[in-house]
């Protein structure tokens, strides 16, 4: 990604700007997180590779610090189409919001989010080619995966998607949404 594609950080709070939709702004994690107590997250675990883990690991930590009320649903990886089962089951679940752990989520996402205009979103360490007003992604250097159908903005290593990456995009990712600042890209740093 290259510098001229993000745009600065805001310096007023996130709920006082207005972003195009699919936009990507710069990002810093907030010093802590309120108001999720009882917020129901589901969160899509697309295979048991070393990135999902770590990132599933950051979704525990920040749920739990936070109070959030965090449901997970790992793809069976033998079905035909592994994580959307897993996202059939997560919407059964009614959760405030959805969380995609990784690339692996954004081929589905990128469909069924568009289906599904009223409930939100985010997906964290890559993003979707073409964001509807509902999804929020969460990238950084070496993790902008936008799935099969179009490049990623940069070079793409597994070694960049680690538990500490994953609790700041998931923190910057919640903040945004709770700001209402959401159908953008968030780029951190």
């Amino acid at each position: 990604m290259s510098e001229e594609d993000v745009v600065p950080a805001p310096t007023d709070a996130a709920s006082e700007i207005v972003p195009e939709p699919g936009r990507t702004i710069e990002a810093t994690p907030p010093a802590s997180l309120s108001g999720l107590d009882g917020y129901r997250i589901a969160a899509i675990i697309p295979d048991a590779s070393a990135p999902s883990m770590a990132l599933l690991s950051a979704a525990r930590e920040v749920a739990s610090a936070s109070g959030a009320d965090l449901r997970e649903f790992p793809a069976d990886e033998k079905g035909e189409d592994p994580v959307g089962a897993a996202l059939d089951r997560a919407l059964d679940a009614r959760p405030d919001l959805i969380v995609g752990l990784g690339d692996g989520v954004v081929d589905v996402f990128s469909f069924e989010s568009a289906q599904l205009l009223d409930l939100q979103f985010l997906v964290v360490g890559a993003q979707l080619a073409e964001p509807t007003g509902n999804v929020t992604a969460v990238v950084w250097d070496g993790a902008t995966s936008r799935g099969s159908a179009a490049g990623s903005d940069g070079e793409l290593t597994d070694t960049s998607i680690t538990e500490d990456r994953g609790e700041d995009a998931l923190e910057a990712g919640l903040a945004s949404i709770q700001d209402g600042t959401t159908g953008v890209v968030l780029h951190l740093g």
